[in-house]
C-alpha cells in the first residue's frame, strides 16, 4: 500500500465538517476537483470507502469516521505546537467556529462582531446558528454557547456566563389580551418556556395556536402578528415594532459557554472567550 500523505487528511476532515465537496473546497480555499481527486487517492491508499452521499450531503461510513478522528488528532497535535512554541508572543489568527441557537447568534452575537473584527483583522470567526447541538468532541464546533448546563459533552470545559431572563411579547398594533399564544413543538415542551406558556393557554381564546421548533421562528410569528410569546428580554427589547406585555415571568435560561480543552489556550479562542463574555455583560443578562 502507498504511504499515507498526512497533508490529505486535512481533505478529509473539511469534508466530514461541511458534508460537501463545496463547503471543503471554500474551507480549504480550493476547487471542488481537488477536494473530489484527493479524497479518490486517500479511498485508494487506504482500500475503502470515506464516504457516502445520503439525502444529498456526504456522511462518512465508519472507516471514514476512523479516518477523521486521526485527522482531528493530527490537528489538534498541530494547534497545541503551535500554541507550545508561539506562547505570549502567538499571533490572534486563524479560524474560530462558534455555534449556537439562531436567535442568540443573529440577535445577541452579530450586532456585537464588528467591534471584535476591528481589534483582530487576522481572526476570522465563523457563525453557526444551528437549533441542534453541534459537537465540540467531534470538532463540529470549537466553541458552543447553550441554553443549558452541558450533560452529554463531558470532556469539554463549560464556563456559565450569565442568563437569559423572559418575558411575554407581542406586536404592538395588536390587541395583546385577544392573541392566541405561540408555543414551542411537542418534541420541545420541555423548555422552560415552552412549559410556562403550556400553563397560560386559555381555551377560550380564539385563533389557531402557531407551534414552533425554534425561537427565531416564533419571534418571526409575534412580528407576523400571529400570537403573543416568551423572548429573551434582551432580543425583545430590541424589536422596535413588539411590546413587553408582561415582564414579570419567573422564567430564565442559563448561558452556558462551551469548548475543547484542547484548544482553551490558543490564543484566538481565548480572544474569542473573552469577547463573548463581554457581550453577555455589555447585554445585561447576568
Amino acid at each position: 500500500m502507498q504511504a499515507l500523505n498526512w497533508n490529505d487528511l486535512r481533505y478529509v476532515l473539511a469534508v466530514s465538517r461541511g458534508k460537501s465537496l463545496a463547503a471543503a473546497a471554500r474551507t480549504l480555499a480550493v476547487n471542488e476537483s481537488t477536494v473530489a481527486r484527493r479524497i479518490v487517492v486517500i479511498e485508494k491508499q487506504l482500500s475503502t470507502q470515506l464516504f457516502e452521499r445520503n439525502s444529498g450531503v456526504l456522511l462518512p461510513t465508519r472507516a471514514g469516521e476512523l479516518a477523521m478522528l486521526a485527522a482531528e488528532r493530527v490537528e489538534l497535535e498541530t494547534q497545541g505546537l503551535e500554541s507550545a512554541v508561539s506562547g505570549a508572543d502567538q499571533r490572534i489568527a486563524g479560524t474560530v467556529r462558534l455555534t449556537s441557537v439562531p436567535l442568540i447568534i443573529n440577535h445577541l452575537l452579530v450586532p456585537a462582531v464588528n467591534e471584535l473584527c476591528n481589534q483582530h483583522p487576522e481572526l476570522s470567526l465563523e457563525l453557526i446558528a444551528e437549533s441542534r447541538d453541534l459537537s465540540l468532541s467531534k470538532r463540529e464546533s470549537d466553541i458552543a454557547l447553550r441554553l443549558a448546563r452541558p450533560t452529554k459533552e463531558l470532556k469539554v470545559l463549560a464556563q456559565r456566563i450569565g442568563k437569559l431572563d423572559y418575558a411575554v411579547y407581542a406586536l404592538k398594533s395588536a390587541n395583546a389580551a385577544r392573541l392566541p399564544w405561540i408555543n414551542y413543538e411537542d418534541g420541545m415542551r420541555d423548555l422552560p418556556q415552552a412549559q410556562w406558556i403550556n400553563s397560560r393557554i386559555d381555551s377560550a381564546i380564539p385563533g389557531t395556536y402557531i407551534l414552533g421548533n425554534d425561537a427565531e421562528v416564533i419571534l418571526a410569528c409575534i412580528k407576523a402578528g400571529l400570537g403573543k410569546s416568551l423572548l429573551p428580554v434582551a432580543v425583545g427589547d430590541q424589536q422596535a415594532d413588539l411590546q413587553r406585555i408582561n415582564s414579570s415571568v419567573p422564567v430564565s435560561r442559563e448561558i452556558w459557554l462551551l469548548v475543547h480543552p484542547d484548544l482553551r489556550q490558543l490564543a484566538r479562542i481565548k480572544v474569542v472567550v473573552d469577547w463573548l463574555a463581554g457581550v453577555a455583560e455589555k447585554l445585561q443578562v447576568k
